[in-house]
């Protein structure tokens, strides 16, 4: 039996990716998008969650709209979020099916459901502020002892700070942090193996990618970070990334510190073999 998903989502290049992959694979029910803030504002990463259902086959997947703020990432994904493509991608007739993030969650979450927070945690946390559990929530954000908007802190956890510190504390989350997703790389060769409208979308990426190769650390290769895909890969598949766990908090501008509240963080994973997978599944 298919395992619940929801995806909180910014798209973002990555998270086409993520999304993608959980939209092409059986072992999950994608019972909805959830947008926030993050890449860039939640006008444009609603209208991209929605394109990208559309693109995929999925408009029947619920988009619901959650907290807005302000988008930070253009550079690296581009003014629309996707690489300045995000118009090549088909309309989605259905539409956004609500702006109450909370109570979706509250009437969605069933206790086998797995929540991917792949963005921002504003939603997230305001959720575990009205009282909604979340049976497994993982997170893709932070670093432990890297950054890459200071040299401590990552994006995700950054933009929202408080929220992320609400969520270590209470969400009992499965943090997959920069620490393994900056070593997986989709480099040209993947790139050229997998659906090419969502490497259509990687133009911008790889360019930022590309001059600021030493603090992202894909000098190594040429491509992108799939930061996103790693953690939605571990949804779908439970066991993907190696865990262990670590005595966390967040300070104030979102970095991750040794605290006293027990966090499972994702250390490691087979590469070569999460890469074949998902080469599969994004495959047409």
């Amino acid at each position: 039996m298919a395992t619940p998903l929801i995806i909180d989502t910014d798209p973002g290049v990555d998270d086409a990716f993520a999304i993608a992959l959980a939209a092409r694979s059986p072992e999950v029910e994608l019972r909805g998008l959830t947008t926030v803030f993050g890449n860039v504002g939640l006008d444009l990463t609603t209208a991209n969650a929605l394109r990208l259902l559309a693109h995929l086959g999925r408009a029947d997947v619920p988009v619901v709209r959650g907290f807005g703020g302000p988008g930070g990432a253009a550079d690296v994904h581009g003014e629309d979020g996707l690489g300045g493509q995000a118009l090549t991608l088909p309309e989605n007739p259905e539409g956004v099916k609500g702006e109450d993030v909370v109570q979706f969650f509250a009437d969605t979450i069933t206790p086998d459901t797995v929540v991917a927070a792949i963005g921002p945690l504003t939603n997230i946390a305001r959720a575990l502020e009205a009282g909604v559990e979340f049976p497994r929530l993982i997170v893709m954000g932070g670093g432990l002892g890297v950054g890459n908007m200071t040299l401590r802190a990552e994006f995700n956890f950054w933009a929202d700070a408080e929220a992320a510190r609400t969520v270590i504390r209470r969400g009992n989350p499965v943090v997959v942090p920069l620490n393994l997703t900056q070593r997986c790389i989709a480099d040209t060769e993947f790139l050229a193996n997998v659906d090419p409208v969502l490497s259509n979308l990687t133009g911008t990426y790889r360019e930022y990618l590309a001059r600021h190769s030493e603090q992202n650390m894909s000098g190594r290769e040429e491509g992108i970070l799939i930061h996103d895909a790693v953690a939605v890969a571990e949804a779908i598949v439970p066991g993907s990334l190696t865990l262990k766990t670590h005595g966390l908090d967040i300070d104030d501008e979102g970095a991750l510190v040794e605290g006293k509240h027990q966090v499972e963080v994702a250390e490691d994973c087979d590469w070569p073999a999460l890469r074949a997978f998902m080469e599969q599944r994004l495959s047409v």
